[in-house]
């Protein structure tokens, strides 16, 4: 059985959750891409400095590319790096004495990074950048939602690594401390001349323009439960080309400048007429009852088919019958000629492979222009 682990700032001794005093949340949306940057402030009550670690749950859509924490005044800034040069820059700070933190991604859906001792009775601030991809509508509108709290998750029984991952299946508990609602939160959609209007379906919101072709989004209240917001743009299908710059350092991969396409493609629905070969068996192990249920299963078939599509029925045993020369549209006239006819169908003698007379049909529909796909 799974041990119940906790999420946020946690003692790295036992995994208990330290107290939230406080949450903010400024976000921006550009295009179909969000930028989230999250305070968070925890306290350390007890009589006794502790161990601490941070542990977030990540949604898949989304990435960490930031976070700095601030323990008794000591301030620690992680940084994005490749794998191997992060590895190489922790090792050399501790070979020099030197105070280090090293996060890696142990689980696809979980961030978590060791960051020292909390002196007792001190706080620690700890802000966390996110981007990621929104969820677009049939409409093209994007959907920004920020959950209230942490998602549960689990960890390991046992585990002695207090980076370990969260294995799928397992749950982990979530306590907020003594907070129970976002205390600040401000949104800013990107590109106001594009946007056609921005709602919320689950919360009050106040949307101002501002001078910086922006939109400012703010709540009426605190943020107690789950927030959707919806922006909708004037022209949803154009397509738009979102560039961010890199960082000012350069010799890293996150000093490149990027670009990202959004593109929102509008189809027309085009309804083609389907084309439908019925091919019988009457061959001699259809005797008796078996062809009486053959016929009955088709007519039921023919039934089914929507007006406008074309059918043709083939019968085979040691040769094959077409009922129609050629496939005919269904139609009121075309369903009385089969359906009597399928009454007076007996078996005949013979047998020979259904693909044969599949390919056949198959053919036929190709020289009509027609797209024919033969299954045996």
């Amino acid at each position: 059985m799974a041990a119940k682990a906790e999420g946020g700032l946690l003692v790295a001794k036992g995994k208990a959750p330290l107290p939230l005093k406080s949450v903010s949340v400024d976000a921006q949306v550009r295009g179909f891409v969000m930028g989230l940057r999250s305070t968070l402030t925890y306290s350390n009550d007890s009589p006794d400095p502790v161990e601490v670690l941070f542990r977030f749950p990540v949604e898949k859509s989304h990435a960490v590319v930031g976070l700095t924490a601030v323990i008794d005044g000591r301030k620690i800034a992680a940084q994005v790096r490749e794998k191997e040069e992060a590895r190489a820059q922790y090792d050399d700070a501790i070979a020099s004495g030197l105070s280090a933190a090293l996060a890696e991604e142990k689980s696809g859906d979980i961030f978590s990074i060791a960051l020292g001792n909390l002196p007792p009775g001190k706080d620690a601030q700890i802000q966390l950048q996110l981007v990621g991809e929104l969820g677009v509508d049939a409409e093209g509108g994007v959907r920004f939602s920020l959950p209230s709290t942490l998602k549960p998750r689990y960890t390991p029984t046992g585990s002695t690594d207090p980076l370990a991952p969260v294995p799928a299946g397992e749950e982990e508990q979530v306590k907020s401390g003594t907070v129970s609602a976002v205390s600040w939160f401000h949104l800013t959609v990107e590109g106001a001349d594009g946007v056609a209007v921005v709602t919320s379906p689950t919360h009050s919101i106040t949307v101002t323009p501002n001078d910086a072709n922006q939109l400012d989004v703010r709540l009426s209240k605190e943020l107690d439960s789950d927030l959707v917001i919806l922006v909708k743009t004037k022209e949803p299908h154009a397509p738009k080309a979102i560039v961010e710059g890199g960082e000012e350092k350069k010799g890293s991969f996150m000093s490149s400048t990027t670009v990202m396409l959004n593109f929102f493609p509008s189809f027309p629905e085009i309804e083609a007429a389907c084309e439908f070969i019925f091919l019988v068996d009457r061959s001699g192990s259809m005797r008796g009852s078996y062809i009486k249920s053959a016929r009955e299963t088709l007519v039921l078939f023919l039934k089914s088919l929507p007006q406008g599509n074309y059918f043709n029925i083939m019968g085979f045993g040691s040769s094959y019958t077409l009922l129609f020369p050629n496939p005919v549209p269904m139609t009121k006239s075309t369903w009385k000629r089969p359906s009597s006819m399928l009454r007076r169908w007996k078996q005949i003698s013979g047998a020979q492979s259904c693909c044969d007379h599949c390919s056949t049909s198959s053919r036929r529909s190709h020289a009509r222009g027609m797209q024919g796909r033969c299954s045996c």
